[in-house]
């Protein structure tokens, strides 16, 4: 066993000759592992958690095997080597092929712009962008320690000092994130409407800052260079079969940092599809550029159209790119709801096996556990529907009411390691049981290798 960890080893090193990255290259680059695997932490929906001794050291060593990888180029060596700031902003790209392929071909564009308030320091690190896109890396110091500091917003404003018209993907939900580290560095993604974003005016960032009672914000004016590539977009209109479940592949659109596909969900399939847990895009050399770790999928109302966002393949040299399918959650549409008689105070209708329990309803409070396995994860609607047709949404702290839109006050929390617990008021209308709750995510997957041909 120990000659082969030794085989191992000698391989790795023999690949960090080939690719002629130099000693000190090397050394650099596994300072700057342990000194940021001591200083961050990545940004969660909610609040952050200190790295203990061990995280720290795992993730020193995942940093120390990034850079030891044979898919390292010496092209990406040198810019790490060479960009100011761009330590810190490494372990925030290493699981990106499509970001750090951009930081090979120049699209990098460093920035380092600082304001100081109140012995607080935020600079502007870089930027990644091109014409749909910006990603903004940031850091935040603090003179203070085991002082936290709670982000209140995060904006991109025009030179006219008004808001830009994006969709911000650097988002959370009930809780605001939470900055406890003295220093703490993160990335924000924002897609363009109408290619609005990318031109040759003054950009503002702005981030407020909540120390205690009180609220800083920094205002950081910038320029960066609008791209010159364009969209690579592929028609196909190609269908696949997922166990029965026809999908059809519209359209791809390959930008330089991020890619986008629009799928199409037959409306007569026997399943209601959640997620496509496992889609990638992969090569002839054994490339993936897997979904974007931010997170962006959308689906149309009636959940028959979706678009989403990968890694991007733009700069991918082989000509066997392809669209693989995997893992996909889906749930017989039989299935896919739960019924509540309010009067006999029971479910009347639930998956088979379901992991709904605990319901109670008194005084006009209804309430429910759902087994998510630990995860943050809703799985059913955020409204309801009586049995007249009535719907109501149930308002939590975060919610963002719509006009018009009929709403009651709930509220929802983890109750162990497992659970979920959802909790809201009925209407002081008169309602006809029982009441709908459709489900929008479940433990329930069907798997089949199926893949199409992109190019």
């Amino acid at each position: 066993m120990f000659e082969e960890e030794k085989k191992k080893l000698e391989q790795r090193k023999k690949s960090i000759y080939q690719v002629q990255v130099s000693k000190d290259m090397l050394y650099s680059a596994v300072q700057i592992g342990f000194e940021k695997a001591k200083k961050e932490r990545m940004l969660k929906r909610t609040k952050l958690i200190k790295r203990s001794s061990w995280s720290v050291v795992i993730a020193a060593i995942l940093l120390i095997s990034f850079f030891t990888s044979i898919s390292i180029s010496p092209v990406f060596a040198s810019k790490v080597a060479s960009i100011p700031g761009m330590e810190r902003i490494i372990a925030l790209i290493q699981q990106d092929r499509g970001l750090i392929a951009a930081v090979e071909n120049d699209f990098y564009q460093p920035l380092n712009l600082s304001q100081e308030k109140n012995g607080i320091m935020v600079t502007l690190d870089g930027v990644i962008a091109d014409k749909k896109g910006i990603v903004v890396f940031y850091s935040v110091q603090s003179k203070e320690k085991n002082q936290p500091l709670e982000i209140e917003y995060l904006k991109l404003v025009n030179e006219n000092y008004s808001n830009l018209p994006v969709n911000d993907t650097t988002f959370w939900a009930s809780e605001k994130p939470i900055i406890e580290e003295k220093v703490f560095s993160s990335m924000m993604t924002l897609e363009s409407v109408e290619n609005q974003i990318v031109g040759d005016g003054n950009i503002l960032w702005t981030i407020g800052l909540k120390k205690a009672d009180k609220l800083e914000h920094f205002q950081i004016p910038f320029k960066f260079k609008k791209s010159s590539l364009v969209s690579k977009t592929i028609a196909l209109n190609k269908e696949v079969s997922i166990e029965g479940q026809r999908i059809i592949v519209q359209k791809i659109t390959i930008d330089p940092i991020r890619a986008e596909v629009k799928l199409k969900v037959d409306p007569n399939n026997s399943k209601k599809i959640f997620s496509f847990d496992n889609i990638k895009f992969t090569n002839d050399i054994g490339n993936e550029w897997s979904i974007n770790n931010i997170g962006t999928t959308f689906r149309s109302l009636d959940e028959t159209e979706w678009t989403i966002k990968f890694q991007s393949p733009y700069f991918n040299d082989s000509d066997n790119l392809k669209l693989v399918f995997g893992k996909v959650g889906a749930i017989d549409k039989d299935d896919a709801f739960i019924l509540i008689d309010t009067e006999s105070k029971n479910f009347l209708r639930q998956p088979s096996g379901s992991i709904f329990s605990d319901l109670e309803i008194e005084n006009r409070k209804v309430s429910f556990t759902m087994d998510v396995n630990g995860e943050d994860t809703m799985l059913v609607s955020s409204s309801f529907v009586d049995n007249d047709g009535n719907e109501f949404f149930i308002k939590y702290d975060f919610t963002n009411p719509i006009p018009g839109k009929k709403y009651v006050k709930g509220f929802y929390e983890k109750t162990d390691e497992r659970s979920l617990k959802i909790e809201f008021e009925l209407p002081m209308e008169s309602i006809q049981s029982p009441l709908r709750f459709d489900i929008v995510s479940y433990p329930s997957w069907i798997e089949e290798d199926v893949e199409i041909e992109v190019k």
